[in-house]
């Protein structure tokens, strides 16, 4: 196994790196695919860090540790730039607008007196109940009642 020297006294890998990570292919031999480092933990005093084979499945993500990192070859995670378009506006379109709550109280909603009032002016717009249809109604059941005769 190639061991790569330990520069990570000196660089921190964190969260978004990429660099070769060694890895064992399908005929047990040594490859150096580009991996994102997805997390990093400590464990017994060594650092672990769980790395995405970039064009890989993630089905073969792993933790690794760091002699089978390739530091020389590091790339930082970019920052997130915001590119202008043409007409000097960000390309995403911007979030919507935070929907104002507003709450309209009216003199109504205190005074017990005018509620009631209100209350009644309302009774008397609705329609009054209508009484049941008096269209077709549906026959009563007719009891029936068998008699067993034995007729043997």
């Amino acid at each position: 196994m190639t061991k790569m020297a330990d520069h990570s006294s000196s660089v921190e890998i964190v969260e978004g790196c990429r660099l070769p990570v060694l890895r064992k292919n399908q005929e047990h031999e040594d490859e150096w695919p580009l991996a994102e480092i997805l997390s990093v933990k400590e464990v017994s005093g060594r650092k672990l860090y769980y790395v995405h084979y970039i064009d890989f499945n993630k089905r073969l993500d792993e933790w690794v540790t760091t002699d089978r990192l390739d530091m020389k070859k590091l790339q930082f995670p970019k920052k997130e730039a915001k590119t202008p378009t043409k007409n000097g506006l960000s390309g995403s379109r911007p979030s919507s607008p935070e929907k104002e709550v507003v709450s309209e109280r009216r003199e109504t909603d205190t005074d017990p007196a005018l509620q009631k009032k209100q209350r009644k002016s309302l009774d008397l717009n609705l329609p009054s109940a209508t009484p049941p249809s008096r269209g077709k109604t549906l026959p009563t059941p007719v009891q029936v009642q068998f008699t067993h005769s034995r007729d043997y």
